[in-house]
């Protein structure tokens, strides 16, 4: 009796302890950062009505910024809405297999209804020039019908130095 008691309370000590070591290790894989030195802000807004009901991603009307950044770029989006579920992301340079984290945002907009949420991702210069082009691209989740009745997009972000007009 004493000792599968103490074989339980060694495996219970060894599964506490195993527990406290893979435990930060997860919630590492699962987070991350960027750093900069935010000093600009670039703001896009749009009050003309855009519909969708494609399932494929496509940009918002008038929700595209090109800038000059390099480092951490936040770009903050706030949107108005009515129909059915709609999903956005943000999208640097063209590029939809990179999007900014922490990826794409659902909605479902009940009657018409505001949503906004923050994307970020780090900048670096291509070929010299630090000048990049920042998209907000949305989708009909289900192919029902969605309508933007105004947005905003807000970028944050460092003055970049190369190649830039």
């Amino acid at each position: 009796m004493r000792r599968t008691l103490l074989r339980r309370r060694s495996l219970l000590f060894l599964g506490v302890v195993l527990l406290l070591a893979v435990g930060p290790v997860a919630l590492l894989a699962a987070t991350g950062t960027f750093n900069g030195a935010l000093e600009r802000q670039s703001a896009r807004w749009t009050t003309t009505d855009a519909a969708t009901s494609r399932t494929a991603w496509r940009n918002v009307p008038g929700l595209s910024l090109t800038r000059c950044t390099r480092g951490q770029v936040t770009a903050m989006l706030s949107v108005r809405v009515s129909g059915g579920p709609v999903r956005f992301r943000g999208v640097i340079d063209g590029v939809p297999e990179a999007p900014m984290k922490p990826g794409p945002a659902r909605f479902v907009p009940n009657g018409s209804e505001s949503f906004s949420y923050v994307f970020v991702a780090n900048t670096a210069p291509f070929e010299a020039d630090d000048t990049h082009r920042f998209d907000i691209q949305w989708q009909s989740a289900t192919g029902a019908p969605v309508t933007l009745q105004h947005g905003v997009l807000d970028l944050l972000f460092e003055q970049g130095t190369q190649g830039c007009p």
